[in-house]
């Protein structure tokens, strides 16, 4: 085995020895951005420049204002297992038992 082992590379088709990087990628890896902008982009967690030092008012907050603003003064309906669910769980577990222990 004189010969070094090669492969056709699957991005670019470059013929490229086992061990090295393909030289058809490294090109265009090597490419700048134009402007620093470019090269590093606004995360979503970062804000603009613009909203920095607004100093919006965080202390006198209230709550529960904000709730009856928001969704209104009404009380809100219960969330619950309807009464016939009750009655088939009922019915399902006296069933279960019955036919566990042979009645």
């Amino acid at each position: 085995m004189s010969e070094p082992l090669v492969y056709a590379c699957p991005f670019c088709g470059c013929e490229v020895r086992v061990g090295s990087s393909c030289p058809g990628c490294e090109k265009k890896k090597r490419r700048r951005p134009k402007s620093r902008a470019a090269a590093e982009p606004r995360r979503s967690w970062e804000q603009d420049e613009s909203s920095d030092g607004l100093d919006l008012p965080d202390d006198d907050f209230d709550y529960d204002d904000f709730v009856a603003r928001e969704f209104g003064k009404a009380p809100h309906k219960s969330i619950g297992v309807k009464w016939y669910w009750w009655l088939l769980g009922v019915v399902l577990l006296v069933a279960m038992f019955a036919w566990a222990f042979g009645m």
